[in-house]
């Protein structure tokens, strides 16, 4: 499953939550912004890389105001994509809450421990920002 397709795939789970992705200049004013983010894990790794996170990261994510809204998997997995939503109150928190997160130490044991048999993901996570629009059940 390419981008295109996962875009396509989370657009019609995110019309259903209220979520439309547009550009900075066409959204009013948002009180949040969203941030879909994609990982790819290697063959035979995403269930540990859901486990990361069901049993770890969502805990850590709370302490740095990172609030995930959804986890998802494609029905058609073929790419081992693992999806999420995270809300943020702005941009700039985003990248203030992700730089603590990063720097966060039972992260960086939690990571390692869960990549002592090889990384859990191909390649960076892919990340796109969203604002709400002003019909938009999510603010």
């Amino acid at each position: 499953m390419n981008k295109s397709h996962i875009l396509s795939f989370l657009c019609g789970g995110l019309a259903v939550l209220g979520v439309t992705m547009v550009s900075q200049s066409s959204a009013q004013s948002p009180n949040h912004v969203y941030e879909l983010r994609t990982y790819t894990a290697p063959p035979g790794k995403l269930d540990a890389l859901e486990a990361r996170f069901r049993d770890h990261t969502e805990a850590i994510f709370k302490r740095h105001g990172l609030h995930a809204i959804g986890y998802w998997v494609p029905v058609d997995n073929k790419d081992n994509h693992f999806i999420y939503i995270v809300e943020h109150k702005s941009k700039e928190d985003a990248t203030k809450n992700w730089a603590a997160f990063q720097a966060d130490e039972e992260w960086k044991k939690v990571r390692a421990a869960s990549e002592a048999n090889g990384p859990l993901t191909t390649k960076p996570p892919e990340s796109v920002y969203m604002n709400p629009t002003d019909f938009s059940r999510l603010k």
